[in-house]
């Protein structure tokens, strides 16, 4: 087994000098040996380093790790959600696959260019079964007060959930996701809605594309940038929760930005414009409440015929319709939850629309009742919410 370590990180010291470039610097002095240490399919990753107390904090630095076996073989993806303690640089990365070598280093991006440590490996152990790994995160089932929440579809091997909480402001939960990895992306996403998340100025120009830490890496599209065109023309990285509805706190924000969180979206005349308005209706002070608005934007596939590409060459199959549901109570501030409300005193609708683009069109277009898009769907909506009047419609509450 050490020499088959060795060869590893030999092969790796190849790789990184095959592909630095006149930008990317190898300087081993910089960092000691990294170390990892496995537990199932997460990791500890650890690196000191010999940057002074503080540098750290000012870079951009993190770990990439890469399998040397399976269908992932090969394929570097770094990992910039790392904690900093001093000059010591340190991450946990989970859903990684079962019984596989990872070859991986720790790196900071200089103005002057990329600095490397030298390479390590480990192996991961047993998964717990075809998906992700038990975690709190993974199973929504238990959250039966989350009002927003659509029912659980269990699809061994294509559907993966997680539940994402505030890093920072106003705390709490930020929202979940159900993700294919047939399709290579989102089918919904789930989110309360209020102005202590909307309110400020926190996104900025934040642009932190990301790996989702909760769901493995390999199974979700890399969106480094955006999509790439496979015949069917180019596609814009839309945010199913939109990074204007996570405005409270920068890391908050930032969790919007995971690669879960896409799907491909044509740019000009749905998502820069009649999807773009929808989601600024839906953020109207009018329509957030104190009592809280729920919502739930996903996506539906009348047929899988048009493609595109993620940065590594996968394909992603791209959605026929997006649509959204919201509910929230009909005064908006009773104090009470959802769930403890009778039907007279609920409020809930959707919009559907169908993926193309648009000139001129308008929200009360696409309206529909939520009892109309289950139908399409084939999903229920807010099952803890009981006497939620989904087969009522009133166009006028959400104009």
């Amino acid at each position: 087994m050490k020499k088959i370590f060795a060869l590893l990180l030999a092969a790796l010291s190849v790789a990184l000098v095959a592909c630095g470039d006149e930008n990317t610097e190898i300087r081993n002095d910089w960092f000691l040996t990294p170390e990892a240490s496995a537990d199932g399919t997460t990791v500890e990753l650890t690196c000191l380093t010999r940057f002074g107390d503080g540098v750290l904090e000012g870079l951009d630095a993190g770990f990439s790790c890469a399998a040397v076996s399976g269908a992932e073989s090969g394929q570097f993806v770094d990992y910039t959600d790392v904690t900093v303690d001093g000059n010591r640089l340190s991450a946990r990365v989970s859903g990684l696959q079962p019984k596989t070598t990872y070859v991986f280093y720790a790196y900071a991006d200089l103005p002057t260019g990329r600095t490397r440590s030298g390479g390590a490996s480990f192996e991961t152990g047993e998964s717990s079964g075809p998906g992700p790994d038990p975690d709190p995160d993974t199973d929504l089932t238990k959250y039966t007060e989350w009002a927003e929440l659509p029912a659980v579809q269990e699809r061994p091997g294509d559907y993966y959930y997680a539940a994402h909480y505030c890093d920072g402001e106003p705390g709490g939960r930020n929202y979940s996701v159900c993700y294919s990895k047939d399709m290579r992306g989102a089918i919904w996403v789930a989110y309360p809605m209020h102005e202590s998340y909307t309110k400020g100025t926190a996104g900025g120009q934040n642009q932190d594309w990301k790996f989702d830490p909760v769901i493995p890496s390999f199974v979700q599209p890399n969106l480094s940038s955006s999509y790439k065109a496979a015949g069917d023309g180019s596609f814009s990285r839309g945010h199913m929760l939109a990074s204007a509805d996570r405005q409270s706190d920068k890391p908050t924000n930032r969790q919007t930005f995971y690669y879960t969180n896409m799907s491909p979206q044509i740019q000009n005349g749905f998502n820069g414009g009649i999807w773009g308005t929808i989601e600024a209706n839906c953020r109207r002070d009018k329509i957030l409440c104190s009592d809280t608005l729920y919502m739930v934007t996903g996506v539906y596939f009348e047929n899988t015929n048009t493609h595109c590409l993620d940065n590594s060459g996968k394909t992603v199959t791209v959605p026929t319709h997006y649509y959204k549901v919201l509910i929230r109570s009909k005064s908006g501030k009773t104090g009470k939850p959802l769930w403890k409300l009778p039907a007279d005193e609920i409020e809930c609708a959707g919009y559907w629309i169908e993926h193309k683009s648009y000139s001129g069109a308008s929200p009360a277009q696409f309206i529909k009742s939520v009892a109309w898009i289950e139908d399409k769907t084939r999903l229920t909506f807010f099952p803890n919410v009981p006497n939620a009047p989904k087969e009522t419609l009133h166009e006028s509450f959400w104009q």
